[in-house]
C-alpha cells in the first residue's frame, strides 16, 4: 500500500515509505519534530519531494491532519512560494554549497518567521557539501534558533561530518515497489509500454524511471550499460570494445554509461556477498550473470578501472583512447 498526497492538493506525491511518513506525523502531533533532519537514500527515490512534504508538515496550519494540503501554508509550499521555506542554491564544480551561501542562511535563520512559528531551510543533494561549508553550518545546527528547522538530503550519511551528523535525526528513504512506481508513472500520463521498460531497468526508483522516460541519452546509456555488463560477465572483449566505442561518440552518453556500469558492478558484488540486490544499476539479469564467479578482488579491480576512466575523461583524454584502455583493464581484471 502506498501513502500519498493527492494531485489536487498540490503537494508532492509520496508513494510508499509509509512507516517514515507515520513517524514524522507522530513527531508533529507530539511536538517533537527534529530541528535538523537528514533524508538519505538512493538517488531518485524521492528525497527532495519528501523534504518539501516535510516542510509542509512543519508549517501546516492544520495540526490534526498535517500536512493538509489545503491551508495557506501548504498551498504556498506547493507553489514554491512560501516566504519561510528557503532552499539553498548549489555552486561550484561539485554542486556543493559555498561558505557564503551557508553564512547567508545562518543570518536568515536568526530572523523571525514571516507567516508562522517556524522557518525551514532545505539543503538538497548535500553529497557535495565541502568540509568548510559543513563547519560553517555546525553552530546553527548544534544550537539552532527555536524557530528554525534544517532539512538535508543525501545519498549516504557518510558524506557529512560526524560532528554535524550527530546533531541530526537521520531517516532512510526507500524506493517503492515496482507496482507503486508504475501507478505513479501512469498518473503522470506515461504510456504503459514505456513505463514497463523503465521499471524493468530501474525497479521502484521513481526518479530514475522518470529520467529514463524523458532523456534519450539516459535510455541509450542504460541499454548500453546492461549489454556491457552481460559482455563483461561473458568476458567477451569484442562486444565490450564495440559497445564502448559506440558510446564514445558522445561524451555525455559515455559518462552516463560508465556511471551505470560501475553501479552494475556494485550490484553484482553485493549480490555475490550478501545475496541481496540493491539495484544501483539498471539491469538485474545482467548483474546476476556478472555476480556468478565474481570475487571481491576482481570487483575492486573493475571499479578501479572505471574510476580511472572517469579521471582520464575529466583530464580531457580522448574518449576512444579512454575506452580502449578501459576495455583492456576490465578484461584483465
Amino acid at each position: 500500500m502506498s501513502t500519498e498526497t493527492t494531485a489536487a492538493q498540490g503537494l508532492p506525491v509520496i508513494a510508499g515509505n509509509t512507516q517514515l511518513l507515520g513517524e514524522l506525523r507522530t513527531m508533529r502531533r507530539q511536538n517533537h519534530l527534529p530541528h535538523a533532519l537528514l533524508l538519505h537514500g538512493e538517488r531518485g527515490c524521492g528525497k527532495k519531494a519528501l523534504a518539501k512534504w516535510f516542510a509542509a508538515l512543519v508549517l501546516c496550519e492544520n495540526g490534526d491532519d498535517a500536512p493538509c494540503g489545503c491551508c495557506k501554508s501548504c498551498r504556498l509550499i506547493a507553489e514554491d512560494a512560501h516566504p519561510d521555506v528557503t532552499t539553498a542554491e548549489h555552486s561550484g564544480k561539485r554542486m556543493g554549497f559555498s561558505v557564503e551561501t551557508v553564512r547567508e542562511i545562518r543570518r536568515e535563520a536568526s530572523v523571525l518567521p514571516n507567516n508562522g512559528d517556524m522557518r525551514v531551510f532545505i539543503f538538497p543533494d548535500a553529497d557535495g557539501m565541502s568540509i568548510q561549508a559543513q563547519n560553517a553550518l555546525l553552530k546553527s545546527v548544534e544550537e539552532p534558533p527555536a524557530h528554525s528547522c534544517f532539512v538535508f538530503t543525501a545519498e549516504s550519511v557518510g558524506v557529512l561530518l560526524p560532528t554535524l551528523l550527530s546533531r541530526m535525526t537521520a531517516k532512510t528513504v526507500f524506493q517503492v515497489t515496482a507496482g507503486e512506481c508504475s501507478e505513479v508513472l501512469l498518473r503522470r500520463g506515461y504510456p504503459d509500454a514505456e513505463i514497463q521498460a523503465a521499471v524493468s531497468r530501474f525497479g521502484g526508483n521513481i526518479g530514475k524511471c522518470i529520467a529514463y522516460l524523458g532523456d534519450e541519452t539516459l535510455r541509450k546509456a542504460a541499454d548500453c550499460a546492461a549489454e556491457l555488463t552481460a559482455a563483461l560477465a561473458a568476458r567477451n572483449e569484442y562486444d565490450m570494445l564495440r559497445l564502448l566505442t559506440a558510446a564514445a561518440a558522445d561524451k555525455e552518453q559515455l559518462l552516463r554509461t560508465l556511471e551505470l556500469l560501475d553501479a552494475q558492478v556494485r550490484d553484482a558484488t553485493v549480490l555475490t556477498l550478501e545475496g541481496t540486490f540493491p539495484r544501483l544499476g539498471c539491469d538485474r539479469a545482467s548483474a546476476e550473470k556478472l555476480s556468478s564467479g565474481l570475487t571481491p578482488r576482481r570487483a575492486m579491480r573493475m571499479h578501479g578501472a572505471i574510476r580511472e576512466a572517469f579521471g582520464d575523461l575529466d583530464g580531457n583524454v580522448g574518449t576512444v583512447l579512454t575506452v580502449t584502455a578501459l576495455c583492456t583493464a576490465l578484461c584483465d581484471a
